[in-house]
């Protein structure tokens, strides 16, 4: 601007001296005019990372798979990795943020790969865990092509975008779980979740530095712990080869298995390479029994008829909890194998965890636990149902037994839950299977169980909603009472009143607010407004950015609009029987020769001394 009104001066003074120092007046003299600066139609873009695979990876070519299509075409911007293995990309686009795949291929003759052993003969079931008959050749084909990262003398690793630029063995499996994801027609929501899953899967598996685990560095990636994990996870993912289409059901088999196979290659006295090439039949016992163990394929038995005998022993300890319960429940491995025991006490349970492939536990003892009466929405009913109370309408729905599925119904709800049981006797091959799989610290080996045990799996149809039955935490409504009006500013206004708004940041754009909850740590959550079971809006509030080891403990908030009033509520979501294979959950007649006492004191024994 500044400079137009010197121009304007200089044009002034010019024409002023033209006029020979007339009387006349000055003519008018228009300003210029000038052109708005144009709207850009290119947008400058850059990537910068480092492909590492058994070291830095040089001279890839590194594309960037704008289409999508899962091959470098001369139309996507490419580039190649220096000695390092590291690699800038940059082009222009049309496009502000372009969504793009990593691509990097390279000719590899020096590395040996892995003979590629028979795939497990056993028959998947098929409830969604085998392949459907839809599936051609050439889909086979080309996942064959995306789990072989060498092949032929030629080496390709894939990357979503979210990694900055990182391409190495852990993008590239994610990269091959997320096309399994995109298959299943997963919603982005279940994606996120499942990415997060697997997060944490690789995170207990793969040695690294760092809190990313897919930021592997070229020394990390060539380390011998690394290259070992990665060399069992690869022949796994042969072994099961296209059988098994639950997303992440290879992870969770070789987080189980893992530290077998290693113990099973140290017996032999090969290098881990020699002795996975010669598809060795004890690794094969063992990936069998674990998808036994995991609930992914049947055994060559017949499945064992529940009497009324069992039924009785499963409600005893399952379907009344002011009972004698008996039962042990057993998370998988990367969730720290975190287990608890009833072993008859109503009031009492043995709760632990392995650390360090240590056993920790502790007693619970719930006797000066005051219950909190809780009430649950009824759709048919319209209105909350304390089902302990028999003032309110509500006819508790009885049992059902059909085959080795029991079904009862939610609390106070018309929302089935169901029971799917395993029997199994004690000396059965299934049994022993079940046993092998699980973590040797327990030592589960050496008990003598009941002559039955009784493996089950649940699954809740839909969400249920309860809270308090009485003083339950309320809020007013903002003024406007609509919840479409809604914003992040209000909700830090709620539910952090002591925080706004001077030490809360807002991010009205992505619904976020970040408040310094603890003393120098920042706590971000993430909101939205999504529909309750009784179809009134809710307000659903998540922690989000957290340690990857903490991310699974972490529970969302939510609050219930009805009207003027918020009102805080838990919402119990719907599950279904393939959510918690790895999970074993076990019960059976604990009187049956002193069953519960003896395996309370085995644990306890195993507990380091006090």
């Amino acid at each position: 601007m500044f400079k137009h009104k010197i121009e304007l001066f200089l044009i002034s003074s010019l024409l002023l001296s033209g006029c020979g120092g007339s009387d006349s007046p000055a003519e008018e003299v228009e300003p210029p005019v000038v052109p708005p600066a144009p709207t850009p139609t290119e947008f400058e873009h850059k990537i910068e990372g480092t492909i590492a695979y058994l070291g830095a990876v040089a001279g890839a070519d590194i594309c960037v798979d704008l289409d999508m299509n899962k091959r470098c075409d001369e139309a996507d911007p490419q580039s190649s990795s220096e000695t390092d293995g590291s690699y800038q990309i940059d082009w222009s686009s049309s496009t502000e943020n372009p969504a793009y795949y990593l691509i990097a291929n390279w000719t590899d003759t020096q590395t040996s790969t892995l003979a590629a052993p028979t795939p497990l003969s056993s028959q998947f079931k098929a409830n969604a865990l085998n392949l459907s008959s839809s599936k051609t050749d050439a889909d086979a084909a080309q996942r064959q092509t995306l789990n072989a990262v060498i092949n032929n003398g030629i080496g390709q690793l894939f990357s979503l975008q979210d990694h900055s630029g990182a391409i190495n063995a852990l993008t590239h499996i994610e990269f091959q779980r997320y096309e399994m994801m995109l298959e299943q027609a997963l919603s982005s929501s279940d994606i996120l979740l499942k990415k997060q899953e697997l997060a944490l899967i690789l995170n207990s598996l793969y040695p690294h530095s760092g809190s990313n685990v897919y930021q592997v560095s070229t020394e990390q990636s060539e380390a011998a712990g690394f290259v070992d994990t990665q060399r069992l996870h690869s022949h796994l993912t042969a072994l099961i080869d296209d059988n098994l289409t639950a997303i992440l059901g290879i992870d969770e088999l070789f987080s189980s298995s893992k530290a077998a196979l290693i113990t099973l290659a140290e017996e032999s006295g090969l290098s881990l390479e020699e002795y996975l090439n010669s598809d060795p039949i004890d690794v094969r016992f063992l990936v069998n029994n674990t998808l036994i163990a995991q609930g992914y394929i049947d055994t060559p038995f017949d499945e064992k008829i529940m009497s009324e005998v069992d039924w009785q022993v499963l409600q005893t300890n399952i379907m009344n909890d002011n009972l004698t319960p008996n039962k042990f429940t057993l998370a998988p491995v990367h969730l720290n194998s975190f287990f608890s025991l009833d072993y008859g006490n109503p009031d009492l349970t043995l709760l632990g965890s392995i650390n360090n492939n240590q056993i920790y536990g502790s007693i619970a003892d719930s006797s000066s636990v005051q219950e909190t009466p809780l009430e649950c929405w009824n759709g048919p009913l319209e209105k909350w149902i304390n089902a302990d109370r028999d003032d309110q309408g509500y006819q508790p729905i009885a049992l059902e037994f059909n085959n080795n599925t029991l079904t009862t119904h939610y609390d106070g709800t018309d929302v089935p839950i169901h029971f799917s049981i395993e029997k199994y006797h004690r000396d059965s091959e299934q049994w022993q299977a079940i046993i092998s799989a699980t973590p040797e610290e327990f030592k589960l080996d050496q008990l003598i169980w009941p002559e039955y045990i009784y493996r089950y799996h649940i699954e809740q149809t839909q969400d249920v909603m309860c809270r308090v039955e009485t003083d339950f935490l309320t809020w007013d409504m903002p003024l406007h009472n609509d919840p479409q009006l809604l914003t992040t500013a209000d909700i830090a206004r709620l539910f952090w009143p002591a925080f706004y708004p001077d030490e809360v940041a807002i991010d009205e754009e992505n619904q976020r607010l970040s408040v310094e909850l603890t003393l120098g740590t920042i706590s971000t959550f993430e909101w939205s407004l999504q529909t309750s079971p009784n179809d009134l809006s809710l307000i659903h509030v998540l922690e989000v950015d957290v340690p990857q080891e903490l991310d699974a403990n972490i529970l969302p908030d939510d609050y219930l609009i009805e009207g003027d009033k918020i009102i805080e509520v838990d919402i119990n979501k719907a599950n279904s029987f393939d959510d918690m294979n790895d999970y074993l959950l076990l019960t059976y007649d604990g009187e049956e020769e002193s069953f519960s006492q003896r395996i309370y004191a085995h644990i306890i024994s195993l507990l380091p001394s006090r």
